[in-house]
């Protein structure tokens, strides 16, 4: 599997350079200060009013807002569907 890279959020330029609406990402969140700590949030960005929101782990974020606090990078995750290392279970069942 092709491992991407860690890339900074840039919310001003989402559509040329990602992520896209829907896409399932990764969100690293690094501290701008000691008072808090590294994060990772799984989940979906998009655009509800003209605002940007992460969607993921039960949680609603506003990446706008969390930048005051963290610098924000971003990696594009494989969908369950997009799977393909192995065999599935349905492969390794045998008819008796």
């Amino acid at each position: 599997m092709l491992m991407e890279r860690w890339r900074p959020l840039d919310l001003r330029r989402r559509g040329e350079l990602g992520p896209y609406d829907g896409e399932l990402i990764a969100l690293h969140m690094v501290p701008k200060t000691s008072a808090r700590s590294e994060r990772y949030v799984v989940g979906r960005l998009e655009v509800v009013a003209g605002r940007t929101w992460m969607y993921g782990g039960g949680h609603t974020l506003s990446p706008a807002k969390m930048r005051k606090h963290y610098d924000l990078l971003w990696v594009r995750l494989p969908e369950d569907g997009d799977k393909k290392e192995g065999p599935s279970h349905l492969d390794t069942v045998t008819r008796a």
